[in-house]
C-alpha cells in the first residue's frame, strides 16, 4: 500500500525502514578532527591496505584504447571466463555483479517479495536485512550463541513455508568466525529455501561452500574482488550458482551495471593474480600477530577471526565509544556498533599494514591508559 507524502507516493512499509549506515569519506573525517587526509587510517571498511599498483599501471596503459563510448559486453563473457578459471566453476553458472552488494540485491529481487521471509543468524552483515526489506519481505533474525556460532537446528526452528532465502556470511562480518562444516549442507537438504553463502572474505579463510553446488540446486555463493584483490573501488562481485539459480538471477540482473573500465581492471587483476596470495599471507600473518598483542591487553576480549578484521570487546559500551573517539582524534577510524545489544561494547578493526597496525596498537594503549586512569586526552 502507498500513502501520499509531499505530493509523491511512497511505500508504507518503508516509512520506518532503517537504511544502510553509510561511512563518511576520508576527507570528511580528516576535516572533523583537523588532520590531513593522508594521516587518516581507515580500519573500519575491511578493505585491503595495499593498492594493486601493477594492475593500475597496466590499466592506465590500456585506457586510451577502451571503448568507453560504447556499452560493455552485457554477457561479460571474458570476465566470466577468468572468474571460472579462478574459482573452478562453470562460466555459464557465474553471474558478474557490481560488487557483492548487487549480487545480494539481485538474489533478493529474484527470490523475495512481500509475504515471504529471509532467515539469517545475527549479528551479521546488515545489508542482508536491508536488501530483504527493500523487496517487502520479512527479515527473520536468529541470535547466535555467546561465541557467535549457530546451529542448523536454530535456523530450522524458524523455517516455514514462507521462508524463501537463508543468508549466511562465512566468515561472518563482523565477528570473523566461520560456520561449522555440515551446517550449510543440512540447510540445503532440509529446506526448500535458497541458501546464500556470502564468501566476501573467502581468500582469508581458504574454506568454501562451493562444493555443495554440485549436490544441491538450492544454494549459491557470493564473492567479491573488493577484499583480497584490493579492487573495492572497481566494484566487481560475482555469484557462483547452480543452473536453476543462474536462470532466475539472469532474469533480475540489470544490463551494463559493470562499467567498461571496471571490467578492464578486473580482467588485468585476474590474469595477474599472483599478488593476491602474497597480500593474503601478509594480512593473515598480521591478523594473528595483532590478535596476540591485543589479547595481552587487560580488559579486552579478542575474538578469533578467519577474515581480515578482528572484533574486540571492551569492558563496557561507554569504554568502546570513548576509545573510538580517541582513536579518531589520532587519525585512526574503527567501526563501532552503538545501540546493538550484542555488539555495543565492541569495536571492529581491519587488519592493515604492519606500520598502520603498530600505530593502532600505540594509540589504543594510550587511549585505554587515559580512560582507566581518568587523565585528560592527549593527541597521539
Amino acid at each position: 500500500m502507498e500513502v501520499a507524502a509531499g505530493g509523491m507516493r511512497r511505500r508504507e512499509d518503508l516509512v520506518s525502514f532503517e537504511p544502510y549506515s553509510w561511512e563518511p569519506s576520508t576527507e570528511e573525517i580528516a576535516r572533523s578532527v583537523g588532520l590531513r587526509p593522508s594521516r587518516i587510517v581507515r580500519m573500519d571498511t575491511n578493505v585491503s591496505p595495499y593498492a594493486p599498483v601493477r594492475v593500475l599501471e597496466e590499466l592506465a596503459r590500456r585506457l586510451p584504447r577502451l571503448k568507453v563510448n560504447q556499452y560493455p559486453d552485457t554477457s561479460y563473457r571474458e570476465l566470466r571466463e577468468l572468474l571460472a578459471d579462478y574459482a573452478g566453476w562453470d562460466q555459464e553458472l557465474i553471474v558478474p555483479t557490481n560488487g557483492a552488494d548487487e549480487g545480494i540485491d539481485i538474489i533478493s529481487s529474484a527470490f523475495l517479495r512481500a509475504g515471504l521471509e529471509a532467515i539469517s543468524p545475527v549479528p551479521t552483515y546488515s545489508y542482508f536485512r536491508v536488501s530483504t526489506e527493500l523487496q517487502g519481505a520479512r527479515f527473520v533474525p536468529v541470535e547466535r550463541g555467546e561465541d557467535f556460532s549457530f546451529s542448523a537446528e536454530q535456523l530450522l526452528e524458524r523455517y516455514n513455508e514462507n521462508t524463501a532465502v537463508i543468508w549466511i556470511c562465512d566468515p561472518n562480518n563482523p565477528t570473523g568466525n566461520q560456520v561449522e562444516e555440515g551446517t550449510v549442507r543440512r540447510l540445503c537438504e532440509e529446506t526448500e529455501a535458497l541458501v546464500v553463502v556470502d564468501e566476501a572474505y573467502f581468500e582469508f579463510s581458504g574454506r568454501t561452500s562451493l562444493g555443495l553446488l554440485r549436490d544441491y540446486p538450492n544454494v549459491c555463493v557470493v564473492r567479491t574482488l573488493s577484499k583480497a584483490f584490493g579492487l573495492a573501488g572497481l566494484r566487481i562481485g560475482y555469484v557462483l550458482c547452480t543452473e536453476e539459480v543462474a536462470r532466475e538471477l539472469n532474469k533480475a540482473r540489470p544490463p551494463n551495471s559493470l562499467g567498461t573500465v571496471n571490467v578492464a581492471g578486473a580482467l588485468i587483476a585476474l590474469r595477474n593474480r599472483s599478488y593476491v596470495s602474497k597480500v593474503v599471507e601478509e594480512i593473515v600473518g598480521e591478523r594473528e600477530r595483532l590478535f596476540g598483542e591485543l589479547s595481552r591487553i587487560d580488559g579486552l576480549k579478542v575474538f578469533p577471526s578467519n577474515a581480515n578484521f578482528l572484533l574486540i570487546r571492551f569492558r563496557s559500551a561507554e569504554e568502546a565509544a570513548a576509545v573510538k573517539e580517541r582513536l579518531l582524534r589520532s587519525g585512526i577510524v574503527v567501526r563501532t556498533f552503538p545501540g546493538n545489544p550484542r555488539l555495543g561494547d565492541c569495536i571492529r578493526v581491519t587488519v592493515c599494514s604492519r606500520r598502520e597496525n603498530e600505530r593502532f596498537l600505540r594509540s589504543l594503549k594510550s587511549a585505554l591508559e587515559e580512560l582507566r586512569q581518568g587523565s585528560p586526552h592527549r593527541a597521539s
